[in-house]
C-alpha cells in the first residue's frame, strides 16, 4: 500500500519510523513532520522479526492513509 500525500503540506515523502518505544511504529511526513497514530509491532509468536516489521509498517501506512482522508 502506498501512502497518500500529506494533507498539510502535500509532501509525498512519507516514512515509517519508531514511535515512543521499540514496540510502536508510525508514519510521518519527512517534509513537515506531520504524524499519524502509532501501531504496535508484534514482538512474540509466529513469524520473524522482519515479517513483524513489515506488518507494522503496512498498518502504519493504513493509519496514515485513514488520517489523510479526513
Amino acid at each position: 500500500m502506498n501512502p497518500l500525500p500529506c494533507p498539510f503540506c502535500g509532501g509525498t515523502e512519507i516514512e515509517v519510523v519508531e514511535g515512543d518505544t521499540f514496540r510502536w511504529r508510525l508514519a510521518c511526513c519527512r517534509e513537515c513532520g506531520a504524524q499519524a497514530g502509532e501501531v504496535r509491532i508484534q514482538t512474540l509468536g509466529d513469524g520473524t522479526p522482519e515479517e513483524w516489521e513489515a506488518d507494522a509498517a503496512s498498518r502504519a501506512i493504513e493509519e496514515w492513509n485513514r488520517r489523510s482522508e479526513k
